[in-house]
């Protein structure tokens, strides 16, 4: 059974993303900042336990891989999250099905915890521990669970984490490996019977989360094109002021300041990638066609100038 543990700093929300197993994801950080984001991570057998941190608020949507399931304890900081349409406080758990896609708006400083298992790993032992014909139980978006529930979730995760950062004899022998996993596996059984699901989101919630996700969806679909507000209402089939309250109330920020943070992440992730690439043809190609302007929203929002990007990246690479 394997063992492994990593503990990573990111200096870019698109580099923290791709830093996790078993998730396809997207981040965008959307608010104004230099981005410092950690990600501490333990796989052990079928199962695995990470800890994400970032001091920037970050759009983060994706989905787990097609044979896991996962829970996860939110923290929110000093501002609130959204989770799939549902408004995040305090401390709560959330849940991503296999192949379920999810969105996530996490504020600044949010600390997330979660557990994710195989699927034929947890149905395994459920058939051990219940009897053959026993099923996993339900994996709904949010759990009300009490806060001694969420707080048993959270030390046993952590400290899952802190064995492994002195791992010593643990990952040396299979059975204590073993028993690790099953813990962990018990664990988000746990965490999903621990409370009812949440109740569904009133109707007028729900709508302003499908405005989001279909206004999302066509500004990445035409994100290299000029968009206009009048345009993303007709495309969509909604009005303005509805498309401003449901940005306003579900990623915080109006639909332009998102478009346009979109673009900038887009061009960020590029001169990571491509350190060849000249600065003005990638700005160009997002639709920042005003060089010094451009330079001054891309510095706004990531606390340093298009070239210090591809610089910084060119040393870590080097």
């Amino acid at each position: 059974m394997n063992f492994d543990h990593s503990h990573k700093r990111a200096r870019d929300a698109g580099e923290q993303a791709a830093s996790l197993h078993d998730w396809d994801q997207r981040y965008e950080q959307l608010s104004a900042g230099r981005f410092e984001g950690v990600v501490d991570e333990l796989r052990v057998g079928p199962v695995q336990v990470f800890a994400e941190r970032a001091n920037q608020t970050v759009m983060q949507a994706g989905r787990v891989c097609a044979d896991r399931v996962a829970v996860a304890l939110v923290r929110a900081a000093s501002s609130p999250g959204w989770f799939s349409g549902h408004r995040l406080q305090g401390e709560q758990l959330i849940s991503v099905a296999a192949q379920g896609e999810f969105d996530l708006v996490a504020g600044a400083d949010m600390q997330i915890l979660a557990l994710s298992v195989d699927l034929a790993a947890l149905r395994a032992l459920v058939a051990q521990v219940d009897g053959p014909d026993a099923d996993l139980p339900p994996v709904p978006l949010l759990l009300n669970a009490s806060r001694a529930a969420c707080a048993e979730y959270g030390r046993l995760l952590n400290a899952a984490l802190d064995l492994a950062h002195g791992a010593g004899d643990i990952s040396a022998h299979p059975a204590s490996r073993r028993m690790l996993a099953l813990s962990l596996c018990d664990a988000l059984l746990t965490g999903l019977r621990a409370g009812e699901p949440a109740r569904a989101l009133p109707a007028s919630a729900a709508s302003r989360r499908r405005i989001v996700a279909r206004a999302r969806q066509y500004m990445q679909a035409h994100a290299q094109e000029v968009i206009a507000v009048p345009d993303l209402c007709q495309a969509i089939g909604t009005s303005r002021r509805a498309l401003q309250y449901a940005f306003e109330e579900v990623m915080q920020i109006s639909p332009v300041t998102y478009l346009r943070a979109m673009r900038l992440n887009q061009v960020r992730s590029e001169l990571r990638q491509n350190r060849a690439a000249p600065v003005g043809d990638v700005a160009a190609r997002w639709g920042f066609w005003h060089p010094s302007r451009f330079a001054s929203d891309y510095k706004a929002l990531f606390g340093e100038l298009p070239s210090a990007t591809r610089g910084a990246h060119a040393v870590a690479v080097a």
